[in-house]
């Protein structure tokens, strides 16, 4: 089959969809001509000409859609000049009486145009052409309900009232594009969002994968000179830490993918409290000194899925910030604790072993960090508690409290 594309020729469902909207705004249009001709056949040129070119604007402007967007601006400060000069200079020439349904119709198409104008055209062309619409609605209110023959104010009533159509037109084609602003905006703040989770996700899993490889790297660089068996298995696990890695940054890249375009056959999960076992068993593994988890039976099994995920992330931080920061070999201790009352609280402890040596800079072990502040606002997201900091001699303390509300019975 050729390609309209490469043939340069239209697309049949394109061709057919302009064919079908120029038709529905053809008909009604002409329709409106004809009764406005069989009801007022002598109307003269100045209110005939101007209406009728007013609704043959409209009609390209509605069929047209987006391909005339462009020129809506011009096309409609046009239609309204010829309008208010039209208009003019049949109020100058003393007519008889009103001019029937050929105002009528043209201040209904000033307001379609109105609309179309506030709702598509640069900001100067809608300040420029949405007032000629307002004015050239005004004018109309004249030949609609014929020349005032009352006191001298009769005229600006008359005129300030008709007026009100196109007010009414240009309101409703603003409030659409405020409508579309705010969606806009909405949607550069899901895809900042979007950024945001994919930062975490690279903060939270790749960076302590790569914080124990460097950890391990560092111990092969000694095992080497004296015990080669060792050194060759701490290489298996920094390989095992570099799989585990990418295998992060692939399950990131996949949920980025699927907030972006829906894609996937479903739902890519994080890890979650069901996987602390396996996490505190890589850590004790990679040499970076002891650790302990308590954790009660069940409760990983009763977190919500939410509040499990955020668990593991609160863990995965803090192991990675005592590699980075604390003194080597220094014991680490998980406690995960719940209840129906109490609700959650998980704490996450290292110390140092040897008391006697000189204190750390526990002031300065999180500079320039942003893993504590995200997980801060994780957990107060859910509705807990976080908080961060020292413990006499030379420990740190992580700590999380999340509501009852996110545990579930176990049965």
């Amino acid at each position: 089959m050729i390609d309209s594309g490469v043939t340069g020729e239209p697309e049949r469902g394109g061709v057919e969809r302009l064919a079908t909207r120029v038709l529905l705004t053809a008909a009604p249009l002409a329709a409106a001509l004809a009764l406005a001709l069989a009801l007022h056949p002598g109307a003269g040129p100045l209110l005939t000409v101007p209406a009728t070119s007013a609704l043959g604007a409209l009609g390209v402007l509605v069929a047209g859609g987006p391909r005339v967007r462009r020129i809506i601006g011009t096309a409609v400060g046009a239609v309204c000049l010829v309008t208010i000069v039209c208009v003019t200079v049949w109020f100058t020439g003393s007519p008889s009486g009103p001019g029937g349904s050929w105002p009528l119709l043209h201040a209904m198409a000033l307001t379609v145009m109105a609309a179309l104008v506030c709702r598509w055209s640069p900001v100067r062309e809608v300040a420029a052409a949405g007032t000629l619409s307002v004015l050239a609605s005004a004018a109309l209110g004249l030949p609609i309900t014929g020349p005032p023959r009352g006191i001298w104010w009769e005229p600006i009533a008359v005129c300030a009232f008709w007026s009100l159509p196109a007010v009414v037109g240009a309101g409703a084609g603003g409030y659409l594009r405020w409508l579309d602003a705010r969606r806009v905006q909405a949607v550069r703040q899901a895809r900042r969002a979007q950024r945001v989770q994919l930062a975490g996700d690279l903060h939270d899993f790749v960076a302590h994968d790569v914080s124990a490889m460097v950890v391990q790297a560092q111990a092969a660089q000694v095992l080497l000179r004296g015990d080669p068996d060792e050194a060759a298995r701490v290489l298996r696990r920094i390989e095992s830490d570099g799989t585990r890695a990418l295998a992060s940054m692939d399950r990131t890249i996949r949920m980025l993918r699927e907030l972006e375009y829906s894609a996937g056959t479903g739902r890519t999960t994080s890890p979650g409290a069901s996987e602390l076992p396996e996490l505190i068993a890589r850590y004790a593994g990679s040499g970076a000194g002891p650790i302990e988890l308590d954790m009660a039976p069940g409760l990983d099994r009763a977190l919500h899925q939410e509040a499990s995920t955020a668990v593991y992330r609160v863990v995965v931080e803090a192991l990675t910030n005592v590699r980075r920061h604390a003194r080597p070999g220094c014991s680490v201790t998980v406690e995960l604790t719940g209840s129906a009352g109490a609700g959650v609280v998980l704490t996450v402890t290292d110390q140092a072993g040897d008391s006697d040596r000189l204190p750390r800079d526990l002031t300065g072990r999180r500079r320039g960090g942003v893993g504590l502040a995200g997980l801060a606002e994780r957990i107060e997201a859910l509705g807990g508690v976080f908080t961060a900091g020292p413990v006499p001699p030379a420990g740190w303390r992580v700590r999380a409290e999340l509501p009852a509300a996110h545990l579930e019975p176990v049965p």
